[in-house]
């Protein structure tokens, strides 16, 4: 019977940790398909590029990056919101540049204009020239 309580025991572990791993794709997961209107400008092995907006008082839900690159079209002011509930406060000036490793967050603008930003994701694992 100990044995029995141990496999059922065993079980649960298992289950549970697939439905964490499941939840956290939930929560975190890629942001084309947390926002289906992301238009995606060029995709291949190496990168992916997409136009991200978000218009004023909108929130963009929890969602994950590879590594990547943001050049800011529109000056902007946004709270980012990571997976582990830290917050912080972004703002950008149109023209800047800026470096990301990965990173799973939600994105709410708090400013008075649309963000308008260009990101560039490279692709994991991807061998380029």
């Amino acid at each position: 019977m100990a044995s029995m309580k141990r496999s059922w025991t065993l079980v649960a572990v298992v289950v549970g940790s697939g439905a964490a791993a499941m939840a956290t794709w939930t929560i975190a997961q890629d942001r084309v398909a947390a926002v289906p209107e992301t238009k995606v400008l060029l995709e291949n092995e190496c990168v992916r590029v997409q136009y991200h907006d978000a218009a004023v008082g909108r929130t963009i839900p929890m969602h994950s990056h590879p590594n990547y690159v943001v050049y800011v079209l529109n000056s902007f002011k946004a709270r980012i919101t990571l997976a582990d509930g830290t917050q912080r406060i972004s703002e950008r000036k149109a023209g800047e540049a800026y470096w990301n490793p990965p990173i799973k967050h939600s994105v709410e603008n708090l400013g008075s204009t649309d963000i308008h930003n260009l990101i560039v994701e490279l692709k994991p694992g991807a061998s380029c020239h």
